[in-house]
């Protein structure tokens, strides 16, 4: 029986299609990151996160200089969109689950000022804002908002734009301006499992902002 059950596993293994890959690079105050955000990430995420893996970087067209033992910021919509960075920074780091995350973001770049948004929308998902808080106004965030931009500088090619979207570790500028169209068709498109969800086959998603926030 051994081999039977050795070869049934290899024909799940192979059968079994690995999630579609998503990574944006974004700025909390740039109006095509949020758009992005709020109008095709978060809805596609809600409808086939089952065959979906997100990770979000938030730091964009932004810069940093050492400042003691930290560092400080100079980000392209001001000093508050840094702030806001921050704070999503400190979130990822804090939370470690997508799902809170997601929530946590999308609430955070839905609400009218997302720099100041940060107490409300950790009580929306059920968390505590005092540690965050506390990351967001401390060398600790510094260093973590610090390694997103480490992460954002081994891109290749740079980026010169947001919201900077890579699709299963491709990127293009067609291939951007599909996602901030249509995210849920990229996706679905992109997935090679035999079984699609539903969504895939009923729903569209169209996008009122198309552009980009460029340096």
């Amino acid at each position: 029986m051994r081999p039977v059950l050795l070869l049934l596993g290899l024909v799940a293994a192979v059968s079994a299609s690995d999630p579609v890959k998503i990574h944006l690079y974004y700025e909390t105050l740039c109006p095509y990151s949020i758009d992005f955000v709020v109008n095709q990430l978060y809805k596609t995420w809600t409808l086939v996160k089952d065959i979906m893996e997100v990770e979000m970087f938030p730091f964009g067209n932004a810069e940093y200089y050492p400042d003691g033992d930290g560092w400080s910021f100079k980000c392209q919509h001001g000093s508050d969109e840094c702030r806001g960075n921050m704070i999503h920074a400190c979130a990822k780091d804090h939370f470690k689950d997508i799902n809170i995350e997601m929530e946590f973001v999308n609430c955070l770049l839905s609400a009218d000022y997302p720099p100041n948004a940060g107490a409300k929308c950790a009580a929306q998902v059920g968390q505590d804002w005092t540690p965050l808080e506390e990351c967001v106004n401390s060398v600790t965030g510094q260093n973590l908002l610090h390694e997103v931009a480490l992460q954002q500088e081994n891109l290749h090619p740079k980026l010169y734009f947001v919201p900077w979207i890579i699709v299963d570790d491709e990127f293009s500028e067609e291939q951007v301006g599909a996602c901030q169209t249509n995210l849920l068709k990229v996706v679905c498109d992109k997935y090679t499992g035999a079984s699609r969800p539903a969504a895939c086959d009923t729903s569209e998603l169209t996008s009122s902002k198309i552009g980009v926030s460029k340096l």
